[in-house]
């Protein structure tokens, strides 16, 4: 099976996404519960989850598939168009197959945001400061300064709102990468109001605890919900503890109601026990090298006969992976595994474009060489520069020696880097994170190489190159030989502050 050139997708948790997809696989030939799709292989359905990364049809995954036709349910509307999605959502599709490999036709595509609520707690990672921790519900949401899409459409929306910005009770609704019950890696976020209390409105998801029909109210993950005769209750027998549902109500600020719930609808989680034609896009959690099994968002996932792309790829926990296979007996038998995490980070000016190779080279300050950059289907633009933004940067708006841009991608063997997401910046600092090809301790000529780039180091003590985490140079090279000798491939992040002047002011060993 080729799924749409090994571009894979991730799973949802979302009952309602499930119920409508695996409803309507089963009516047009796919599959899941018990059943096995009789006719896939010759023309039936498979499954896609992943994240959108542009539109004109949809890009998911790279793959592009044509929605002329298709059904689209967003946040439960069955009546939602593709206008209401936005680049950064993690959606799932249910795509026609022709003997087993995807065709461009999306049949349905379905999106239901993770969580909806005020933030309570906004904390900055003190190892790195391109990310930060937010709480929402108890959900703890990682973001990232580049991975992560932000945008604002609540009453006086900021063009410029993200990740310097996103504050304490902002109201955001939260799409991503699930990595356990509490702990999400967000892909979009999307501020919706202020927090307005008795106004405000909100989803969550959880198991219900402390259930009491008297009271009318429950605990879902800590959180107090209550309803009442007015509530759309939606579940298959009574609404009790155990019941995994989604709420969606209005906050409150009071010790007695938090949420009152207007739905309470059940869910289930996960795709089925026999589906073919499946391509899952996640973060591994549960790896084991043994079995070589790893779950991506409580889906197992059986490696042991799949390719790993790139060769030689070290699969571990917390990395970013495409999978593609058929699952069996609730297992998903993975017959090729794409690491998608990308290892290159770079901050520069664009120096040229070249439209007809998708690609753009970026420059670094001092005539110190350049990188080029590979555009494809899995990559996302954002606009962050100004006071206007576009809503819809291309790769043709960038315009050279006067755009910044901040990118995040996989290097290839030949030092360019396919870029994951771009962001056009401000002017910033110089940056350039990648695995160390080479390195010169000592002397005028005293660097390190990354992606090319021989980058120059000033080994000068107190007023020269800061090496975070060692006294010294000496101490520093020392380190990244022992890596190096030991047969790892380390990687360096070397940082050049505005005004540049070309030579490392900040060397950090990952």
């Amino acid at each position: 099976m080729n799924i749409f050139n090994g571009k894979p997708i991730r799973l949802l948790t979302t009952l309602f996404s499930m119920l409508v997809s695996i409803a309507m696989l089963n009516a047009c030939g796919g599959s899941s519960g018990g059943g096995s799709d009789t006719t896939a292989g010759i023309g039936g359905t498979g499954i896609a989850v992943g994240k959108i990364t542009d539109f004109g049809s949809i890009f998911v995954n790279g793959g592009i598939f044509n929605t002329n036709q298709s059904q689209f349910i967003v946040d439960g509307d069955s009546s939602a168009t593709q206008d209401d999605l936005s680049i950064g959502m993690v959606v799932l599709l249910r795509v026609e197959t022709n003997n087993g490999v995807f065709t461009d036709k999306a049949i349905e595509v379905v999106y239901d945001d993770e969580v909806q609520g005020p933030i309570t707690s906004v904390t900055p990672d003190l190892m790195d400061p391109t990310l930060k921790t937010i709480t929402v519900f108890g959900q703890t949401i990682t973001i990232d300064d580049t991975n992560t899409l932000f945008e604002d459409s609540s009453v006086t929306p900021d063009p410029n709102y993200g990740f310097a910005t996103i504050a304490v009770n902002d109201v955001i609704e939260v799409s991503g990468f699930r990595t356990s019950a509490t702990e999400i890696t967000a892909t979009y976020v999307e501020k919706t109001d202020d927090l307005n209390p008795g106004i405000s409105e909100v989803e969550l998801r959880g198991t219900i605890s402390q259930f009491s029909a008297m009271n009318q109210n429950f605990m879902l993950d800590g959180v107090l919900i209550t309803f009442d005769n007015m509530t759309d209750i939606e579940v298959s027998g009574v609404l009790d503890n155990g019941l995994f549902v989604e709420v969606e109500g209005i906050y409150f600020d009071n010790p007695s109601v938090l949420v009152h719930a207007e739905e309470i609808e059940e869910e289930e989680e996960g795709f089925g026990n026999d589906v073919d034609d499946v391509s899952l896009q996640g973060i591994i959690t549960n790896f084991m090298a043994g079995p070589q099994t790893f779950d991506i968002d409580g889906q197992t996932i059986d490696f042991s006969g799949a390719q790993i792309e790139p060769a030689g790829a070290t699969l571990e926990n917390g990395l970013e992976v495409e999978v593609e296979g058929d699952i069996i007996g609730s297992v998903l038998i993975a017959e090729e595994v794409e690491v998608r995490e990308g290892e290159s980070k770079l901050k520069a000016f664009v120096s040229s474009v070249d439209l007809a190779s998708n690609s753009f080279e970026v420059s670094y300050f001092g005539g110190l060489g350049t990188v080029t950059i590979k555009v494809d289907t899995q990559t996302t633009f954002e606009d962050e520069k100004g006071p206007n933004p576009l809503d819809d940067l291309e790769l043709s708006d960038l315009t050279p020696a006067v755009d910044f841009v901040k990118i995040e991608g996989i290097e290839m063997l030949n030092d360019e880097v396919v870029a994951g997401t771009i962001k056009r910046i401000d002017d910033d600092d110089y940056k350039l994170e990648g695995v160390v090809d080479g390195f010169i301790p000592i002397g005028s000529s005293a660097s390190i190489t990354v992606l090319g780039i021989i980058y120059p180091i000033d080994t000068t003590p107190i007023t020269g190159t800061e090496f975070e985490g060692f006294l010294n140079a000496a101490d520093f090279f020392t380190a990244l030989d022992a890596e190096i000798t030991a047969g790892n491939d380390p990687k360096v992040e070397i940082e050049d502050d505005i005004p540049a002047d070309g030579i490392a002011d900040e060397v950090e060993l990952e």
